[in-house]
């Protein structure tokens, strides 16, 4: 039994020196652990302030050349107001000739604004981004009245910044924008003119094909870029391509502005009245031309809202429907007459409440065009073949081959005769601001003219 005691005491004081032996190196280990702790700390501090002092200093000098950057503009666009043209000439890259040249014209330019009181030079800085040594700057200025502003384009150098030729390939990133069949591709410069873009043509694709069978086209690809050789236009005859405004000019407030709605309009009313009709594409010298035409700036108008003077269409769509204009078009070929327009309204044209002005404007300017090629067919078919008078007049003027010069009808007054025809008189203003009567009457459902 001793023996049993004395192992028992020899092994728990060999455990308990074990376990104090163990204390001391868990205190020595936890004391290494925390100089660690307090070392890689220390090191974390340090290389975050060294990070953040770096980081300081990296948009001190950010800050330091974007304020540059505006005072150069802001000097550059007093020289311009001041007229100092040596002054502006030095902010502008020396090294490109054709570019000293191309400003020193613009300098020109804008002294002829600053004379006729039409501009007003803000120097207004409303967007501006470096990268590198490139910058561009988009900067106000009004004319007229109306907020406008450019893209200056500016490259840094030992003498600071300077003005360079627009740079393409710093449009920014590039985006898109969808609605429905429609997508926008641009670059950020543009993002608000894509986005006007996108929500008008978006727009007027599903109000254009609730008029018109637009087939299997309802879908449309708009690219807008600054490399665009036109305003707008149809590319490979699929995607519809818009320069950029601020390449030149551009509103501020509407950079989607009227002149290009009224293309982009048009344009996209041409291309769904081609679905609708299958592709058909008229003599200019026909009835059917005219039609197709005037059906184009009617649906044009329904998109914008802007008078087109389609006068013939409008009161078709006005007085008969819209549903009438689309049943027109789908029974036009390419050597229809006015007479499809009865067909479509299931009546005679001289019982028809129509706007004639715009259709006896266009044969008037079709008569001239006609006798300056000297196609007798053609100009004799425009007249009454079976009113003596009328007849000998057209002979007349065209062994002549003087024809007056119409610049726009301005009243078109149809009545039905007491012999039952029809008969219409047109105000007729010339080209020095003369008026005459011109007299048309109706032989089956044509208009010749009679006078």
């Amino acid at each position: 039994m001793s023996r049993i005691r004395l192992e028992w005491d020899i092994e728990s004081r060999a455990i308990k020196r074990s376990a104090d032996e163990d204390d001391l190196a868990k205190r020595r280990r936890r004391r290494a652990w925390l100089v660690l702790l307090l070392l890689a700390l220390t090191l974390l501090v340090g290389a975050a302030g060294g990070a953040v002092l770096i980081r300081q200093r990296l948009q001190d000098i950010e800050r330091t050349y974007a304020q540059l950057l505006q005072d150069t503009v802001k000097a550059e666009v007093a020289a311009i107001r001041i007229g100092d043209m040596n002054s502006f000439l030095r902010f502008q890259d020396s090294a490109d000739s054709a570019w000293l040249g191309l400003q020193q014209a613009r300098f020109l330019q804008y002294d002829e604004l600053k004379r006729a009181g039409v501009i007003a030079l803000t120097g207004d800085i409303l967007d501006l981004a470096i990268e590198g040594e490139r910058a561009r700057v988009l900067v106000q200025e009004d004319l007229r009245g109306m907020p406008y502003a450019r893209l200056w384009f500016y490259r840094r150098g030992d003498a600071g910044w300077r003005r360079i030729p627009p740079d393409f390939s710093f449009w920014g990133e590039e985006a898109s924008y969808e609605s429905g069949g429609l997508t926008v591709r641009y670059r950020t410069v543009d993002e608000r003119l894509a986005r006007e873009v996108g929500e008008e043509l978006a727009g007027w694709i599903a109000s254009g094909c609730a008029i018109l069978d637009c087939g299997a086209w309802k879908t449309l690809s708009v690219e807008i870029r600054p490399t665009a050789s036109a305003p707008i236009a149809w590319e490979a005859g699929e995607n519809l391509v818009i320069r950029s405004p601020y390449v030149d000019i551009a509103r501020t407030d509407l950079p989607f502005d009227d002149a290009l709605r009224t293309r982009a309009s048009e344009l996209l009313a041409e291309r769904m009245v081609a679905a609708h009709t299958g592709g058909l594409r008229p003599s200019a010298t026909s009835d059917a031309w005219f039609l197709r035409r005037s059906s184009i700036l009617w649906l044009a108008e329904q998109f914008t809202r802007a008078d087109r003077d389609s006068r013939l269409i409008s009161s078709l769509a006005l007085n008969y429907g819209a549903n009438t204009v689309t049943d027109m078009l789908a029974r036009l070929t390419e050597t229809s007459d006015m007479s499809v327009l009865a067909r479509a309204l299931d009546q005679p044209l001289g019982s028809a409440d129509l706007d004639w002005r715009d259709i006896i404007e266009w044969r008037l300017k079709l008569e001239a065009e006609l006798l300056a090629a000297g196609d007798a067919a053609a100009f004799f078919a425009l007249y009454d073949a079976s009113a003596d008078a009328a007849l000998e007049l057209a002979r007349d003027r065209f062994a002549s081959g003087v024809s007056a010069s119409a610049q726009a009808v301005l009243e078109a007054l149809a009545w039905q005769t007491a012999a039952g025809g029809h008969q219409l008189r047109a105000t007729v203003l010339l080209g020095g601001g003369e008026q005459r009567i011109v007299h048309f009457n109706l032989v089956g459902d044509l208009w010749k003219r009679a006078s």
